[in-house]
């Protein structure tokens, strides 16, 4: 994500009034975030009207169980599509900005570097109340839009040497959240088949 926005750093890696443009991605991540939770709460309400929460329990703890393993053999459900770069050259700031964050705060139209993401959409639809689906996934935009504010600041401080690859570095830190991520997704269906199934 970070890479593929990098018009937010230009030339000499220097900061260009990245408060406005942040605040912006952050409102369309939210924005993407809550239509993707609209309709996880309309399954929601089909989810829960026919299965008891202990079936619901199992189903989401089996099925995280099976995202970590399509995770581990390096084929997370995706689609392989990153955000467009060309948005900020063809069409400028204002456009490209929320444009980015509505697309990213979807959930399901970018790349995925896990199956985390799909373990809480079921874990939304399984547990959380219809109404407040939309609520609960915004959280997840608002999450994106902290990130993005990070890596700003990151930026900020940071003195690269003259012969740093960023992209190099960004590969290296995917592949440190990606490691996370799937054992949180292992972690976390475990919990829940431990505590909600009825056994």
């Amino acid at each position: 994500m970070i890479g593929v926005i990098g018009p937010l750093v230009q030339g000499k890696r220097e900061l260009r009034g990245t408060g406005r443009p942040v605040a912006v991605f952050a409102v369309g991540a939210i924005l993407g975030a809550a239509v993707t939770g609209a309709v996880v709460g309309v399954l929601a309400a089909v989810f829960q009207a026919v299965a008891g929460e202990g079936v619901r329990a199992v189903v989401v703890g089996v099925a995280g169980g099976v995202l970590l393993l399509v995770d581990l053999g390096l084929r997370t459900p995706s689609l392989r599509r990153q955000t467009c770069s060309t948005w900020y050259r063809e069409r400028g700031p204002r456009f490209a900005w929320p444009l980015w964050g509505f697309d990213l705060g979807l959930g399901f139209s970018t790349i995925r570097l896990s199956s985390l993401y799909w373990l809480m959409v079921l874990f939304v639809a399984a547990f959380v109340s219809p109404a407040f689906a939309p609520l609960a996934l915004a959280f997840y935009g608002l999450g994106l839009g902290a990130v993005v504010a990070a890596a700003v600041v990151a930026q900020a401080w940071s003195t690269p040497a003259a012969t740093a690859s960023p992209g190099l570095g960004l590969l290296v830190a995917a592949g440190r959240v990606r490691l996370a991520s799937i054992a949180f997704l292992g972690v976390v269906s475990l919990v829940v088949l431990v505590a909600r199934a009825p056994w």
